[in-house]
């Protein structure tokens, strides 16, 4: 009898704690789709960063063809997560090729066509559970032209 409940403690204790020893953190599988002024969004990525209280890392998802998704190994920290959307631009070459970008002879990058409202000052949020897959599809208006 000892024995029996030695091996249920044991299996009870690698069930809370991943394999590396730390705390397993509950995630959840994310999908969606991401529309850009009415049409899926080419490439680019979807950013979960966690709100507190919620803690763990920020997790990005790609997109292709306006569609992205992660499974939940890889997916947010349950709980509630900031979205951030960022699109991929097309220049031609590398963003961190420096020869070509010298090329540009100064002339700016092109405009992101994501409104700063849907990236970097976003404020759209969702909240992720572990439990039932998520879905959190976004919408973006077309970025105004001042």
């Amino acid at each position: 009898m000892h024995l029996s409940r030695s091996t249920a403690l044991v299996i009870v204790v690698f069930a809370l704690v991943g394999c590396n020893g730390q705390p397993a953190i509950p995630r959840g599988a994310v999908q969606g789709q991401v529309m850009l002024a009415g049409q899926p969004l080419t490439s680019g990525r979807v950013l979960f960063i966690p709100i507190a209280p919620t803690t763990g890392p920020t997790v990005s998802a790609t997109v292709v063809n306006g569609r992205y998704e992660l499974p939940e190994q890889a997916g947010p920290v349950a709980g509630q997560q900031r979205v951030e959307v960022e699109a991929e631009l097309n220049l031609g070459f590398a963003i961190d090729d420096e020869a070509a970008f010298a090329q540009l002879g100064g002339r700016p990058l092109p405009p992101n066509p994501v409104p700063p409202e849907f990236n970097r000052q976003s404020k759209l949020a969702t909240t992720i559970t572990a439990d039932a897959p998520n879905t959190f599809d976004i919408t973006i208006p077309a970025a105004r032209r001042w």
